[in-house]
């Protein structure tokens, strides 16, 4: 049936939610959103009828939701990588009592949190911004530590929190607790634990900016229910998600391997790093205004061996120039598998816009990656291999004969 909503006394039809479905593969459904009939497909409701996906075979889905701004000024930091915006409103035991868009009142355990900003627009906070950033980018194994907020004295205190709500909180130097103003404080950057969180299928991300792990519960036209990597299971309306970020075991992306080898060198300049999920600036992988948040930036000239063991069937990836350097560039991408050439790019420059590639990789035991030099020297050859990811052979679906 077609959900109703009433206006001046008047029954009227809701408007379904556009999406657009990627598939692992980079191909593309638009359509309306229509639920997951099962736990292994969703619905879409496309011109030509209804089409479902296996969940397996889905990268992403799109929605339409309009941003919405959050509901505090307080990030919180997860452990996985995710983020809420939000409130404190209480405290719990090892734990911080919250408002976001997960609800009121909802426990995020210090264990789930890699930190908390206290302070989202921080103009006068430079110093507390700079000193927060580097202990959430590098985090201790042992010890907490907090920032307070002073605009030219802030400091960085190691240590343990013990408890923390909109007003005030504890914090333990060695064996002594001592009480702190929540308002004097920029943020606290939690002790890395031992263990390595655990992989969700599901990353959900939200009209407010916020983006929670989780696994799905249930779908329908409106709502998803999703078991959190915080701990609580939640419903969200459809209206209020952006995007759902699937990871499909039928994908692995080069940015998670190690390589088996690596060549760089340069001509006018030294051999550039390689960078996983950035540019060779270490900034946000973007093609042509596409951004990538996985990927391999590189510089000419560059070959990466990876032993794949002839376990996957094709290798898809957007490649170009990156942004930071166009329309400059001059490059040439060459896939190889076992010594062979699968593909070459012929020369491409940051005048071109991002291509998209696919290639058979089926049987491949050695698989090289090289970004060779092109026209200019190596003169900007900042080269990205956006969303580079090999992909598994999908389920074959069972027929009479199999049986």
């Amino acid at each position: 049936g077609v959900a109703l909503v009433v206006i001046g006394g008047i029954a009227a039809p809701l408007r379904a939610a556009t999406i657009q479905a990627l598939r692992v593969d980079g191909t593309t459904v638009q359509g309306e959103w229509a639920g997951c009939p099962d736990a292994t497909s969703v619905s879409i409701r496309t011109a030509a009828g209804m089409e479902r996906i296996a969940f397996d075979d889905l990268a992403r889905l799109s929605f339409d939701a309009k941003p919405k701004p959050p509901v505090g000024e307080v990030v919180f930091h997860l452990a996985d990588g995710g983020r809420l915006y939000g409130e404190l409103v209480g405290e719990a035991s090892e734990a911080v009592r919250t408002r976001t868009a997960l609800g009121d009142g909802v426990a995020l355990p210090f264990q789930s949190l890699a930190g908390i900003r206290l302070v989202r627009w921080t103009k006068e906070f430079a110093k507390a911004e700079e000193l927060f950033e580097s202990a959430l980018e590098a985090r201790l194994p042992a010890q907490d530590v907090l920032v307070t907020r002073g605009p030219e004295d802030a400091k960085s205190l190691r240590g343990r929190l013990e408890t923390l709500d909109a007003e005030s909180g504890s914090f333990a130097f060695g064996d002594r607790p001592r009480t702190f103003q929540t308002d004097k404080i920029f943020g606290i950057v939690f002790a890395a634990g031992a263990s390595k969180n655990p992989t969700w299928p599901l990353t959900v991300e939200l009209s407010d900016g916020s983006v929670v792990s989780g696994s799905l519960e249930r779908a329908d036209a409106e709502s998803l229910r999703v078991a959190t990597s915080v701990g609580p299971v939640v419903e969200m309306k459809i209206g209020d998600v952006s995007s759902l970020r699937v990871r499909s075991p039928r994908v692995v992306y080069l940015s998670d391997l190690t390589p088996a080898a690596e060549r760089t060198e340069g001509m006018l300049h030294r051999p550039w790093p390689v960078r996983r999920d950035r540019n060779v600036s270490a900034k946000p992988l973007s093609i042509g205004g596409r951004v990538f948040d996985k990927g391999l930036g590189v510089h000419s000239r560059t070959e990466l061996d990876y032993q794949i063991g002839g376990a996957y069937e094709s290798l898809v990836a957007t490649i170009g120039i990156d942004d930071a350097v166009r329309p400059a560039g001059s490059v040439i991408f060459r896939v190889v598998g076992d010594g062979k050439v699968l593909f070459d790019s012929g020369i491409l420059t940051g005048k071109e816009p991002p291509r998209d590639v696919k290639v058979d990789v089926t049987g491949v035991k050695m698989l090289t990656l090289v970004v060779d030099y092109g026209d200019g020297l190596d003169l900007s050859d900042h080269a990205d291999w956006g969303g580079i990811r090999l992909l598994k052979a999908a389920a074959r679906s069972a027929t009479p004969s199999d049986r």
